[in-house]
């Protein structure tokens, strides 16, 4: 072989060995791609199975509880899914329901148009959660929801002080009161603003500015308005699933948005 033959064979050998190279290349690649696939697919499938067998499970704790509802959707969050199955710890899992009828408590119920459910730091086995015997404990768990105004007017009871047809509405942000007062043989309209706090996991209900609706407001009714400025009436929902404790209310437009919240907590026993 000449030389100038040789010179021309050997760029042709390295083209060569570098398409080999990156044919090799390409096919590692492709075959990655597709193992992560895989796996992608098979962590949700996993994910899907466990949140069935989940869901079953949750309804099964409400029904035990006489809560019931309209709709439940429940949702194991987080991936990669197996590593939470292999160390039996769940990053989130979130349960959504509607028109939540809670049991009723001293004669009272409630009803929650929308209760949303967050569970963090979840501890729970697998394999128990797929055979139905897991017992799911939460390190923290938050509910939010609204509570109607039609709701609170029948949890606070006001007839020990002969006050009636009590409405609660929200008005500049904060929450308007309307009643009736029976006094004797007079009955006296009457608004006033609310304060609304929660403590240890009742509402609390104290009355101010009240006054009189266009009526003169002799000595009479001036007292009895005092006199309930100085009252405090307390309210509790009935219970609440998952262990949720009310502590905090806040008035808007359509209700009452309250949070609750539990720690170290059972999801399901």
């Amino acid at each position: 072989m000449s030389d100038n033959a040789y010179a021309d064979e050997q760029p042709r050998r390295s083209a060569r060995g570098r398409r080999r190279r990156g044919g090799g290349l390409t096919i590692l690649l492709v075959v990655l791609l597709v193992l992560a696939v895989i796996a992608v697919v098979g962590d949700r499938i996993a994910a899907r199975l466990a949140t069935n067998e989940l869901r079953t499970q949750v309804v099964a704790e409400l029904q035990r509880n006489q809560v019931s509802y309209d709709s439940l959707d429940v949702t194991i969050g987080g991936f990669p899914f197996l590593t939470q199955v292999a160390r039996g710890n769940y990053d989130e899992i979130t349960i959504d329901m509607d028109n939540v009828k809670l049991p009723q408590q001293g004669g009272r119920g409630a009803t929650l148009p929308v209760l949303h459910v967050v569970a963090t730091g979840v501890d729970a086995d697998t394999k128990q959660v797929i055979e139905g015997t897991a017992k799911v404990n939460a390190h923290q768990i938050t509910g939010t929801a609204v509570v109607a105004f039609a709701t609170l007017e029948s949890l606070v009871d006001y007839s020990a002080y002969r006050l009636s047809e009590v409405t609660y509405s929200e008005s500049n942000g904060g929450l308007h009161v309307t009643g009736k007062a029976n006094l004797g043989s007079v009955v006296v309209p009457i608004a006033a603003t609310a304060d609304l706090s929660v403590v240890q996991g009742k509402f609390q209900v104290k009355l101010r500015d009240l006054e009189a609706v266009n009526l003169p407001a002799p000595a009479l009714v001036k007292d009895y308005l005092g006199n309930l400025a100085q009252k405090s009436l307390s309210a509790q929902l009935p219970k609440l699933p998952f262990g949720l404790m009310l502590d905090a209310a806040s008035v808007r437009a359509d209700g009452l948005a309250i949070t609750a919240t539990g720690h170290d907590v059972p999801l399901l026993n």
